[in-house]
């Protein structure tokens, strides 16, 4: 009984949800630990400012967010589909709402465990001073890479699974012609 209730469309929603869960946990742990965070620092007339250099880190962190995405989700499309193959429709189209979940689920854990956004910004910093920038997605395209890359999964296997033949094929004469001459008859 327990083994039937593990196979049904039930099961699937909640291994394939959960599943997403636990990679959103884990890439937002790794988003926090691999993105070097910006700065904003003092500048001599009273004001924050930001330069080129914290600029290119600021990008940085929608990088490494796309490449932990595009990553974790086509290997997640990948194994959900390949291992909940008892319905492979119902496992694809939640493939859609699942990685939805772990970007979302990215962004919130890398947001909360890098610091809050600054408190200073409307203030005024000492020249030297530097004040970390909160760890956001800046650019909201790369919450696309979750999906996309888990369909792209999710396709590689539904199309090595119908390559392979379902059936044998019939053995034919080595001689590579079964027919017979036909003879005419005297008539």
């Amino acid at each position: 009984m327990r083994q039937s209730s593990a196979r049904g469309p039930l099961a699937d929603v909640g291994i394939v949800l959960g599943a997403f869960v636990v990679l959103g946990l884990v890439c937002g742990v790794a988003w926090w630990l691999l993105v070097d965070l910006a700065e904003f620092s003092g500048a001599r007339s009273g004001g924050a400012s930001m330069g080129e250099l914290e600029l290119g880190k600021r990008f940085n962190a929608d990088g490494w967010y796309a490449v932990l995405g595009m990553v974790a989700g086509f290997l997640a499309g990948v194994l959900l589909t390949w291992w909940r193959s008892r319905d492979s429709l119902l496992t694809t189209l939640l493939l859609l709402p699942g990685a939805r979940l772990a970007a979302a689920t990215t962004a919130l854990v890398g947001g909360l465990l890098g610091p809050g956004e600054p408190a200073t910004t409307g203030t005024v910093l000492a020249p030297g001073e530097t004040v970390p920038v909160a760890l956001t997605v800046t650019a909201d395209v790369v919450y696309l890479m979750w999906p996309v890359a888990a369909l792209a999964g999710a396709l590689m296997v539904l199309w090595s699974s119908t390559s392979q033949p379902t059936t044998e094929a019939e053995p034919s004469d080595p001689a590579g012609d079964d027919r017979r001459p036909e003879r005419a008859t005297a008539g």
